[in-house]
């Protein structure tokens, strides 16, 4: 099992000095290689109509090009020392002396490319001799996986966008690979502290303490507007991961449905009211940015007001992510399953549409109206929540199961039936059941309802496939005739209520 805990430290101000300088030479390596990348990565492009099939691009490139591209890149690297890995006999695989080639079939290693090149940086710059080898080897392997993630695809097929170059306050960590329980120790004054290699023992709050059994493996670096921080991951191999198999009924289980009105309001009946915390703090932070838009900048009242308005967002930051905690403690407390939509924040932050008139003007579209409605979804921060109870789930042993949001707030609970309503109706009213209650708890119900179905009958897996289901299993219990009969007047009550048919193809 990993963990990771984070701890508040308190460098002196020598240390503070030494920390600040390397990363900031951390950041200009990291610009550095990128940029080697990215020069590469551009100068091997092919158009995509010319571009062969068989061969590397390299190949069909013209020799005077190929050669600025390899001019700066050794094409062997000589193994300096015996490596780690052994055969059956113990003898180690690869042998110092050994030769490995930097291009492969046109392509380069970069990463080990890089990595042997940082010796020639040392004789360059002399300063970074001063930062630890290790420190240094991670910022190129943090490129490594920057350019991994923009050329390959994860599972879903998608990549990242263009790697961007890292400005003074985009690049805010370092990390050590290396570190061990070994390196948390106290100093002569009973004061614990953190032995970082070539900067010494840098005093921290040591608020939590190590599980016995957890073993420390790196630590990293970060800033934030208030100070220093470590974030040391732990690990403890004999803690399986798993993964509770939680059969969801009734009883243990409940629906929630989160919105801008209500936070969350439950299958039970609870409902916690929006916090706003981004929204409570808005006028005081209006007021500093209209302060700091007076001052010189870079004066040093600006870098003040800078500092309070960092420090601002951070609280606002916090405030939420605690409240959520808690919420997610609280409606864990009395059941063992919870069900919720699966919703997509990108989605439901994304800008309206532009409308353009007849001479090329562009027409309202709303977007002014939904600039607000997107500050309170960002506010609210569904997407934090989510994750915040899908940990909290896992650290109690308990199970999050996701629905479709599709017709959630559409369709009455207790009989299926599609009630259309608008964003200012909040109330439900089912004219074929009689069903009457608050739009919000109408949903939480369906939510647990469909979620319930989806663990027990594998074909319903949204209120769509439960609708078609329930009419089927209606129709089914009816007479050959009457049979008919029924699915022409659900058909009739379809097409007037303006319902897509193509969702009861069961029929």
């Amino acid at each position: 099992m990993l963990l990771k805990y984070k701890y508040k430290l308190k460098p002196h101000k020598r240390q503070a000095v030494i920390i600040s300088n390397w990363l900031s030479m951390a950041r200009k390596q990291y610009n550095y290689r990128l940029a080697q990348r990215l020069n590469w990565f551009e100068a091997t492009r092919t158009p995509v109509n010319a571009c062969p099939l068989n061969v590397s691009v390299v190949g069909t490139l013209h020799a005077t090009s190929v050669h600025r591209i390899y001019q700066n890149i050794p094409e062997f690297r000589v193994q300096t020392r015996d490596g780690r890995k052994k055969d059956n006999n113990g003898n180690p695989i690869t042998r110092k002396g050994d030769k490995h080639p930097n291009i492969i079939n046109g392509y380069v290693t970069w990463e080990t490319v890089q990595l042997a090149d940082l010796a020639q940086t040392k004789k360059l710059f002399p300063e970074y001799k001063s930062m630890h080898s290790q420190v240094l080897q991670d910022v190129i392997q943090r490129v490594q996986t920057t350019m991994d993630n923009f050329t390959k695809p994860d599972k879903n097929g998608k990549t990242t966008g263009r790697p961007k170059f890292k400005g003074k306050h985009y690049y805010n960590s370092f990390s050590y690979p290396q570190l061990s329980n070994a390196n948390i120790v106290k100093n002569a004054n009973g004061r614990y502290c953190v032995n970082l290699p070539k900067i010494g023992l840098v005093p921290f709050v040591f608020n939590r303490q190590i599980s016995k059994g957890f073993k420390v493996k790196t630590g990293t670096v970060i800033r934030e507007a208030d100070g220093w921080y470590i974030s040391l991951t732990i690990e403890d191999k004999t803690v399986p991961v798993e993964v509770a198999e939680i059969q969801p009924t009734l009883k243990n289980s409940k629906g929630i449905d989160l919105g801008l009105l209500h936070y969350t309001f439950t299958s039970d009946g609870e409902f916690i009211e929006v916090p706003k915390f981004f929204r409570l703090s808005e006028n005081r932070l209006s007021k500093l940015q209209v302060r700091l838009a007076k001052k010189q900048k870079h004066s040093k009242p600006w870098k003040i007001l800078k500092g309070k308005i960092a420090r601002l967002h951070q609280l606002i930051a916090r405030q939420r992510l605690d409240w959520q905690f808690k919420l997610a403690y609280h409606l864990f407390s009395d059941v063992s399953v919870i069900f919720l939509e699966d919703l997509q924040i990108a989605n439901l932050v994304r800008r309206c549409k532009a409308k353009l008139g007849d001479n090329g003007q562009f027409l309202p579209n709303g977007q002014s109206a939904k600039s607000g409605l997107n500050k309170s979804l960002q506010d609210a921060a569904f997407g934090q929540f989510v994750q915040v109870l899908e940990y909290v789930a896992w650290k109690l042993g308990k199970r999050i199961i996701k629905v479709d949001p599709k017709g959630t707030s559409q369709h009455c609970w207790e009989c299926l039936n599609k009630v259309s309503k608008s964003l200012s109706q909040r109330w439900h009213s089912c004219p074929e059941c009689g069903q009457e209650l608050d739009r919000d708890y109408n949903s939480a119900l369906l939510i647990q309802k469909i979620g319930l179905l989806s663990t027990q009958e594998e074909d319903i897996t949204s209120v769509k496939t439960a609708v078609s289901f329930s009419l089927t299993e209606e129709s089914r219990a009816l007479p050959t005739g009457e049979r008919r009969e029924y699915v022409k007047l659900k058909v009739a009550r379809i097409i007037s209520e303006k319902i897509d048919i193509s969702s009861f193809s069961t029929f």
